[in-house]
């Protein structure tokens, strides 16, 4: 793996306590997990540019983003941790879509960096129906669909 994430800067992410080792094992397996299955999804042309420090920087955060948002998310799933109380409109409470949110912005951050992996390119390609018509289909014909 060419970017490091730390158990350290994911709980720094997730606000957990460094001395808290509640979780520890947990963010130790989605970074072994995550963090390989992420780095294949961004081009190798960017994660090869060692000497750009601040491309690594943002890839490493857009990373260590999605890694601490699945933390906070299965955190979030355990017994307990969801409770909440609402009183006149007032609610206090764990705030659940945290962590999904900063899984879609570490998305968001590493999106310009991902391989092409949609399928369609600028060639047109051939279709045809059940009336044996032919329709031609381009990445320019399918914008907006």
């Amino acid at each position: 793996m060419a970017i490091t994430i730390t158990r350290a800067e994911v709980k720094r992410k997730c606000m957990i306590s460094s001395s808290d080792t509640t979780w520890d094992t947990d963010a130790d397996a989605l970074m072994a997990e995550l963090q390989p299955s992420i780095e294949y999804t961004i081009a190798d042309q960017y994660l090869n540019d060692t000497a750009n420090t601040k491309l690594q920087a943002v890839l490493k955060l857009g990373i260590l983003e999605m890694v601490s948002g699945e933390l906070l998310q299965q955190i979030y799933r355990t017994a307990g941790a969801s409770e909440s109380v609402s009183v006149g409109g007032v609610s206090l409470g764990v705030r659940q879509e945290h962590g999904a949110k900063l899984i879609d912005q570490g998305v968001a951050r590493l999106r310009p960096f991902q391989k092409l992996t949609d399928g369609l390119t600028d060639e047109a390609v051939i279709a045809t129906n059940a009336d044996n018509r032919e329709r031609e289909f381009s990445s320019a014909s399918m914008e907006g669909w």
